[in-house]
């Protein structure tokens, strides 16, 4: 420390000092022997760079080279941390994403065969209903068909004299029980 002190005190201008005489001035008489002048601190304030010397100004350079190289030396063990961190993310997730990604994709493919398949049962039952449609309307046109035939039929029955059926019926009987006597089979 006392010899950076020494070259620092050997180096420093003192602002004191007299400004060296330009060769062609005459000679002063001597003066008397100047005060020794202070030390420079290493800190460079406000930007006063005028104030230090050579070395002064390596020396605070280096410190912040040094301090430069540090924070270098962290921010690169950073990247590294975080690049390291994304590294051993994307080794453990692009595996299970790839598989996640495989299952989505076999389940839509199987959503895909069960909406054609539904598909198909839609047309199966809109073919039925269609059959059924057309079975109700051969139903309404043989109901409406036969309705007349049927009508007719019942005012024909309705036609029918029952007390001449009956009359009819017992003149027959006694006909048949006539020609049984005549034949020997008579009751």
């Amino acid at each position: 420390m006392e010899n950076e002190n020494k070259v620092n005190e050997a180096s420093t201008v003192s602002p004191a000092a007299p400004a060296a005489a330009p060769e062609a001035a005459p000679a002063a008489p001597a003066a008397a022997p100047a005060a020794p002048a202070e030390p420079v601190k290493n800190k460079i304030t406000k930007g006063k760079f005028v104030d230090y010397s050579d070395h002064d100004l390596q020396s605070e350079i280096l410190k912040y080279e040094k301090k430069s190289a540090k924070r270098t030396s962290i921010v690169a063990f950073a990247m590294m941390a975080i690049a390291l961190i994304f590294l051993v993310s994307a080794i453990l997730i692009v595996p299970k994403v790839m598989q996640t990604l495989d299952q989505i994709q076999i389940t839509l493919s199987e959503a895909t065969d069960l909406v054609g398949k539904a598909e198909d049962t839609l047309e199966n039952l809109n073919t039925s209903l269609d059959g059924m449609n057309d079975m109700m309307s051969d139903v309404d046109k043989v109901l409406a068909d036969n309705t007349d035939a049927m009508e007719d039929a019942i005012n024909k029955i309705g036609n029918i004299d029952v007390d001449g059926l009956n009359e009819s019926i017992d003149g027959l009987r006694d006909a048949v029980n006539a020609m049984g006597k005549l034949f020997g089979r008579g009751t």
